[in-house]
């Protein structure tokens, strides 16, 4: 464990991080994946359109971006919960959904993705978007989102990733560790912060690993497609 785990770890909890640099997690995101991330949240949303939905669970929500997104596509014809550990996330996303005046179609829980506050065979789709390798437990988080899908309902996962060339892993991996953190500095928010996320992503699951734990959490006809590269990844699968 490094440096930056460690403080992160002992000194703040993940919540406490992400509700850190709250005030500049959005602005942050679309800069440093140059954008891409809208076009990465539009995948995610129409992978849900392959079930009939009426009501969906997007776990580590964060600022409710993905809840918003899975809205749009939908055309405000489901129910959205969004669920984040952080308050301050949270509120954020709840300034957004009041403001396009979807609050009655758009609700935000603060809760553990380890322990879902839902019955069983509550939700359609299950979605998470660049949460899962923030979870301690992800194979128990992967079981909750199983337990409260419905049957035939659907999993899709959008995950940070490794590119396929060598070089451009390289040129990543600078990218993440070096240009990350200090444009993050430049921003007014955490580098700390922004340097234990770059670390979490170098050190995530391969496509492949992630699909079979997917599965050993009961999840069926399990696939993933890499895109930009391989820079992210995006997993489905469905509860049968």
């Amino acid at each position: 464990m490094n440096y930056v785990d460690h403080k992160i770890r002992n000194i703040q909890n993940i919540g406490q991080m992400f509700s850190g640099i709250a005030r500049y997690y959005d602005l942050l995101n679309h800069i440093l994946s140059f954008g891409l991330d809208f076009r990465w949240r539009k995948k995610v949303a129409f992978e849900t359109k392959r079930v009939n939905c009426e009501k969906i669970l997007d776990v580590c929500t964060g600022t409710g971006d993905m809840a918003i997104e899975l809205y749009r596509t939908w055309q405000g014809k489901v129910e959205i919960d969004g669920l984040d550990i952080s308050n301050e996330l949270i509120n954020i996303g709840k300034k957004k959904v009041k403001k396009l005046n979807c609050k009655d179609k758009v609700k935000f829980i603060e809760a553990n993705a380890e322990r879902l506050p839902y019955n069983d065979n509550q939700f359609d789709a299950v979605t998470i978007t660049f949460g899962l390798r923030n979870i301690s437990d992800r194979l128990k988080a992967i079981m909750e989102f199983y337990r409260v899908a419905r049957y035939g309902g659907c999993f899709v996962c959008l995950e940070f990733s490794h590119p396929v060339n060598s070089f451009f892993t390289k040129l990543y991996n600078f990218y993440l560790m070096k240009c990350v953190p200090f444009i993050a500095s430049i921003v007014g928010s955490d580098p700390s912060a922004y340097r234990y996320l770059g670390n979490t992503i170098k050190e995530f699951l391969k496509p492949e690993e992630l699909s079979q734990l997917i599965e050993s959490a009961g999840w069926r006809d399990v696939s993933f497609q890499r895109l930009t590269g391989g820079i992210v990844t995006i997993h489905r699968a469905i509860k049968r």
